[in-house]
């Protein structure tokens, strides 16, 4: 699954981004 993170510099996506990273998805 593709997942598109908007505002990954701020706290909580930086956070999101480590969590699906973590899962396995394609972060972009």
């Amino acid at each position: 699954m593709k997942i598109l993170i908007t505002g990954g510099a701020g706290f909580i996506g930086s956070n999101l981004t480590e969590y699906f990273l973590n899962k396995d998805y394609q972060v972009s």
